[in-house]
């Protein structure tokens, strides 16, 4: 929607938690014979409370508000498609059972594709956990701009006319560095970018195509996947030049596909590839003691591959076993004065905080931490729907809030984002040894009302997701943040 001045009108905002960040590749755990600990260890921590999951045809489950689906066992005939409702958080989708995990037929959490008409299209959305392509520019109206996709690998807006017809706009990667492994937190692909107007008011618009979702399996006992598991992103729109060569705009990347159980096994396929115009691939991860059967990727495994034994499965959530506690948390809390919402939209058309009018720039935002220790440095990083993206850094100097002020755009409405990396240099004796170093930072991210467990890093920068390590070294990192705050008070 159009907004008044910033100093005249009120001004809207809207927010989006970046729920996700990788790159291409797949992440597999070995099987470790030696060991039979996850065996005897591992709960998904389902409550049975939702049955059976046995749909005899085509269904669309609808997600709770946190994106839990407790089963007993699942089971997906050959011929039956499994696809899953946005909730209102746009959470992933966390599906457990206490017992088997069968998949003959297909699980998709797959991104919307572009689309093309008149006026202006609204982005696509992302899979569930997945984030929306870019509005497009006005149809009819020359040279007019669109927007950037969203998420952390969104990519730019591109105009009609390209000088490439093979990968021209819309080159969307799912944002994390090949580092990130864990798949914790779990989030999905990246949005395409919207395809603006040229010269002529005749040209094509487009809308660009929403990143592939993010989900997780976990069975106390065994998945047997001899189906497919999808995240890939939205197809591009296909549009044509004047030469009658069609080239794909907007494309969505890759998402994300976790499975978690003491065994993995079966010759079905898991998919996490980009839409059609070089967006690129998401991440995989298996995680199991014993893995059987022989499982095909797409893409196919390549040097984004890691290869890890598993002596400790999970954590997947919070009920299961093992579980993460006492974990550093970060959140925009209020903008401009104006309390943020717990559950934002981070619609573009739908903004989730009004600003009163006379609200003038530079706005205060306010930034809310826990377990996080004083002198802590933070970006801030705002994203409107029609400019380039800028961001603001500040400090927990005293306490576990701190506020930050930042320029907003006028007449549009915009995004914003908080990370957080802090150094422990006197208290690394607490945490654990990574592979012999000790622990020098500790990073976390969170949105309005949002949260993600913490990384590790190392003095060498080795970065280590809390829920990879075992759950003895779990306790020795609650320990350490219990300690942690105790000495900030």
């Amino acid at each position: 929607m159009g907004l008044a001045r910033l100093n005249k009108e009120s001004t809207m905002m809207s927010y989006r938690l970046l729920v996700g960040l990788s790159f291409i590749g797949i992440v597999a755990s070995a099987s470790d014979p030696s060991s039979a600990l996850s065996q005897a260890t591992f709960n998904s921590g389902s409550n049975e409370s939702l049955g059976a999951l046995n749909p005899a045809a085509n269904t669309t489950v609808t997600l709770p508000p946190d994106g839990i689906l407790h089963y007993t066992t699942v089971t997906i005939p050959a011929g039956v498609t499994v696809t899953f409702a946005r909730n209102a958080a746009n959470t992933p989708v966390t599906l457990l059972a206490s017992g088997t995990i069968l998949i003959s037929g297909n699980i998709r959490v797959d991104g919307q594709g572009g689309t093309g008409g008149p006026g202006v299209q609204p982005g696509r959305l992302g899979g569930p956990g997945g984030f929306n392509g870019g509005q497009s520019g006005i149809a009819g109206l020359i040279n007019s701009s669109a927007s950037s996709g969203q998420g952390p690998g969104g990519s730019l807006p591109t105009p009609f006319f390209q000088s490439s017809f093979l990968c021209d706009g819309g080159i969307a990667t799912y944002g994390m560095p090949t580092t990130f492994v864990s798949l914790t937190p779990l989030f999905g692909g990246s949005g395409g970018g919207g395809l603006g107007v040229g010269a002529s008011p005749s040209s094509s618009v487009a809308s660009g195509a929403g990143g592939g979702g993010a989900i997780v399996l976990a069975s106390s006992t065994q998945i047997t996947l001899n189906g497919v598991v999808s995240a890939n992103g939205g197809v591009g729109y296909l549009s044509y030049l004047d030469q009658g060569i069609g080239t794909f705009k907007g494309a969505g990347s890759g998402g994300a596909v976790r499975l978690v159980a003491p065994t993995v096994q079966g010759t079905g396929r898991i998919e996490v590839q980009g839409g059609t115009g070089c967006a690129r691939a998401g991440r995989i991860r298996v995680e199991a003691q014993t893995l059987g059967g022989n499982l095909q990727y797409s893409p196919s495994p390549s040097e984004g591959m890691v290869r890890t034994n598993v002596n400790q499965l999970g954590p997947v959530w919070a009920g299961s076993t093992p579980a993460l506690v006492n974990v550093p948390t970060l959140a925009i809390t209020s903008v401009g004065g104006v309390v943020a919402p717990s559950t934002p939209g981070g619609l573009y058309n739908a903004a989730d905080v009004a600003l009163p009018p006379g609200t003038s720039n530079p706005v205060p935002v306010v930034i809310t931490g826990s377990n996080i220790p004083q002198g802590t440095g933070f970006s801030l990083v705002l994203i409107p729907q029609f400019a380039t993206s800028t961001t603001v850094n500040g400090t927990f100097s005293t306490g576990s809030t701190a506020t930050v002020s930042i320029n907003l755009p006028l007449a549009q409405t915009a995004l914003l984002n908080a990370y957080a990396s802090f150094t422990l240099p006197q208290l690394s004796k607490h945490f654990p040894l990574i592979d012999g170093e000790e622990v020098e930072r500790v990073m976390v991210a969170g949105g309005v009302g949002t949260s993600a467990p913490p990384v590790l890093i190392t003095k060498s920068g080795k970065e280590v997701p809390v829920a990879e390590l075992s759950q003895a070294d779990q306790v020795k990192v609650a320990r350490a943040f219990e300690a942690l705050r105790n000495e900030a008070q």
